[in-house]
């Protein structure tokens, strides 16, 4: 080792340190080693690290990505007043035989099958029974006009008919004739009679019963391409959208097959909301 002292160089001499002084460095030598044995301190908190990202969910009714959509998205805005028709006393169509098929008990079973399925997908449903029990067709109405929007559908099953077919009807005259004269409204507040409650929906009802009929006549092979027009009071006194649909029927052999074709009616049924509110129907 050379050192520089004013510009000469010279041999330098061997460092010589005190007793005291060497223990001291070795002491500190010793203290850093152990420092270099010690498993390091954690890194002071920083920013924290990017979360992993969500997966995404996948709304009930839409058709998971990737996957073929088979099934339409349903908005949890669709509400839907289901009617299985008649029940109690009323049996409504009988199949001839003396055990044959009831139409009260198949649109009971068909209706909350229905239900389930339009659930799945996202709707919401209300029954206006969920058993053999009596109800007029003003509580039927009631529990329609008292919801604030939706849609109403009352369920039939024909005594005749090709099997496994569906109608679909609107309120209006037989025959495809035209739909009931409807008066103007007075001016200022007005009580709406019950009898007079679908005056306001003709078009709607009629509309939706079209692309319902369309739906049918796809799931439901051989049914008929244009709905009919029917003046009943289960659809005049409900103040929404409503339609009726009429299955055939209890007289074939197989009257309680009729319970397989929920599914397709349920599709067909979501699928003619969802046109009839893409086309510009008012959401009721």
């Amino acid at each position: 080792m050379e050192a520089r002292s004013h510009g000469r160089w010279h041999a330098a001499k061997p460092l010589q340190l005190p007793l005291a002084a060497l223990a001291v460095v070795l002491m500190i030598a010793g203290a850093v080693r152990l420092a270099a044995q010690a498993p390091a301190a954690p890194p002071p908190p920083g920013p924290a690290a990017n979360p992993p990202l969500p997966v995404p969910s996948v709304p009930p009714g839409q058709a998971v990505p990737g996957e073929p959509a088979g099934k339409p998205a349903v908005s949890p805005s669709v509400f839907v007043v289901l009617d299985p028709a008649h029940g109690g006393a009323d049996n409504g169509a009988r199949a001839i035989a003396e055990e044959g098929a009831v139409e009260k008990d198949l649109v009971l079973a068909i209706s909350q099958a229905m239900r389930h399925e339009m659930e799945r997908q996202g709707a919401r449903v209300l029954l206006t029974r969920q058993a053999d029990v009596a109800l007029s067709i003003d509580d039927r109405a009631a529990l329609a006009n008292a919801a604030a929007q939706g849609f109403f559908v009352t369920l039939h099953v024909a005594s005749t008919g090709d099997p496994n077919t569906a109608m679909a009807y609107s309120f209006g005259a037989p025959q495809g004739g035209a739909p009931p004269l409807v008066l103007p409204r007075p001016a200022g507040f007005f009580a709406l009679r019950w009898e007079d409650a679908q005056n306001g929906y003709l078009v709607a009802s009629r509309r939706l019963a079209e692309l319902l009929q369309v739906e049918l006549a796809q799931k439901l092979p051989g049914s008929a391409d244009v709905p009919q027009f029917a003046e009943v009071r289960q659809l005049r006194v409900v103040a929404r959208p409503a339609v009726a649909i009429e299955l055939s029927s209890v007289a074939e052999a197989d009257a309680p097959s009729l319970t397989r074709t929920a599914i397709p009616l349920a599709n067909a049924l979501l699928r003619a909301i969802a046109a009839y509110r893409q086309s510009g129907g008012a959401r009721p």
